[in-house]
């Protein structure tokens, strides 16, 4: 059994799909290459699992007599985590309940690197962001802002009332 491997490259000169397609037939080439997990143009990269009879650089020739720019980014171990592709489902980390809880869950792991999902019910934000909390504490705020603001009526201190 080899050691697969998954290898991020990142490519140079992709413009379309077709070149997407390209650059995968030029991967699939090299000897060792098990699967290429993934092929971008939009984000100039591309993802392959292989043995290690797929050097970087046999990776980066195939790539180059396809036309185009390689480099490879980093290799790890198959099955350990990589950056998220839309659509694959795998995740590193998946947050149940899109509230500010949450969202700070989400966003730490992403600023980690995780591949993360936010699984929310109903309204992203929950309670506290959409009808609790933070409304709640506008409101009370633009209603004291207004309150301050409110001229007072001619008269004596009791609003103009006489005792």
């Amino acid at each position: 059994m080899t050691a697969a491997r998954e290898i991020s490259l990142e490519i140079r000169g992709m413009t379309c799909d077709h070149c997407e397609r390209t650059v995968a037939r030029a991967l699939r080439s090299v000897p060792g290459v098990e699967e290429v997990v993934d092929v971008s143009y939009a984000d100039g990269s591309a993802r392959i699992s292989a043995g290690p009879e797929a050097t970087p650089e046999r990776i980066q020739q195939a790539v180059e007599l396809a036309g185009y720019r390689a480099r490879v980014r980093e290799q790890a171990a198959a099955g350990t985590p990589a950056v998220a592709t839309p659509g694959t489902g795998d995740y590193d980390l998946i947050v149940v309940g899109g509230g500010s809880a949450g969202f700070a869950a989400a966003i730490k792991g992403a600023e980690l690197g995780a591949r993360v999902a936010l699984v929310e019910r109903s309204t992203l934000g929950g309670t506290c962001v959409n009808v609790g909390c933070v409304p709640s504490k506008t409101l009370i705020r633009a209603a004291e802002a207004n309150h301050r603001r409110a001229p007072r009526v001619r008269g004596d201190r009791h609003g103009g009332r006489k005792a």
